[in-house]
């Protein structure tokens, strides 16, 4: 945390939080007079660029330049305060120097959404000059902390209703203009890393071709046509889903939560009740069918008792750009192990 001195009237500023507010001062106006004061005293020589940023610390990367057209980046981002407080990082090793890690959580760059009405002003402004495999620190005002675009910094400062001003690290690991296509690539190159070169995107609806963002993998060997199963049957299963990165996010064996580092006390590991169904969409666990689709994809292929099978779908059939907590980002492909028990 930084330290400094700070003359009467600044500290008692920085103490309070923002400097008293005339009655014809906004609240942008007071934000600004209060970030001049602190840029001053912390960061004295540093001044605010074009776009209205502070960047403090800059690492240039050797790949491509971001490309104001691209939709999505990969990125690892750490936020702080002004008080040196982290309020959010992607970094597993600061997460454990801060107390905060959890090993079911997820760590590392991760695929979001940028530009108008997605991302901060400042966020995007930080991402201008930067190279794949930069880093950069900068300073965003509170004015640029909206997803809103202005055309003068003015305008920002008139309509900020906030006095917080964040400081961000952004590690630009990647980018893309099709989320969805790069999905499909990186399922495609897992696929044949682990399964084999010869395995095919599959269809889970009768008469559509493959779409490309969903693989079944199951060993038929075994499989009598006679022991197939009823559409509307009713089938205990165990699963488990995990992350390409073989991160386990949920499962139904205790041993594999375990292992996990997800083991969760107050819940029952156990099998569940699925009842099959001829549509997919219609099949349900446990009496509910709001289960995403790739999962639902999954089972509607299973045929008999007994057989074991893995489902790998983009997040198209998943989570998408939610994610679930901070065990699924958003745009992740998962993989879901799937067996039918016998009885």
């Amino acid at each position: 945390m930084n330290k400094y001195i700070i003359l009467p009237l600044a500290a008692l500023c920085l103490v309070a939080g923002s400097c008293a507010q005339s009655a014809s001062e906004s609240t942008g106006e007071t934000a600004q007079k209060y970030l001049s004061l602190w840029m001053d005293k912390n960061h004295p020589g540093v001044a605010q660029d074009a776009s209205g940023i502070y960047i403090l610390e800059d690492e240039p990367g050797t790949g491509d330049e971001y490309d104001s057209e691209s939709a999505y980046i990969l990125a690892g981002v750490t936020i702080r305060s002004l008080s040196g407080t982290i309020t959010s990082t992607t970094e597993e090793a600061l997460a454990k120097q801060l107390g905060t890690y959890r090993q079911g959580n997820h760590y590392g760059a991760k695929y979001q959404a940028v530009g108008k009405g997605t991302s901060y002003a400042g966020v995007d402004a930080m991402l201008d000059g930067m190279r794949i495999g930069g880093k950069r620190t900068a300073l965003i005002p509170s004015w640029m902390l909206t997803t809103s675009r202005y055309d003068s910094q003015k305008e920002y400062i008139n309509a900020c209703t906030s006095s917080t001003h964040l400081i961000y690290t952004i590690s630009l690991e990647g980018q893309t203009y099709d989320i969805d296509k790069t999905e499909m690539e990186i399922l495609a190159a897992y696929v044949k890393e682990h399964f084999g070169a010869d395995e095919e995107p599959d269809s889970y609806v009768d008469g559509e071709e493959p779409a490309g963002n969903f693989y079944f993998i199951s060993d038929i060997t075994g499989f009598d046509e006679q022991d197939a199963l009823e559409s509307d049957a009713k089938v205990k299963i165990n699963y488990t889903g995990r992350l390409l990165n073989g991160q386990v996010f949920d499962t139904t064996l205790e041993k594999v939560a375990k292992d996990a580092g997800i083991f969760d006390v107050g819940k029952t590991y156990e099998p569940v009740s699925v009842t099959m169904a001829e549509d997919y969409s219609n099949i349900s666990m446990s009496g509910s069918s709001s289960l995403i689709n790739g999962f639902k994809a999954g089972l509607s292929l299973m045929q008999w008792k007994g057989q074991k099978a893995t489902a790998l779908f983009t997040s198209a059939l998943g989570y998408a750009s939610n994610g679930s907590g901070n065990t699924i980002p958003a745009f992740s492909p998962l993989i879901f192990e799937l067996e039918i028990l016998e009885d």
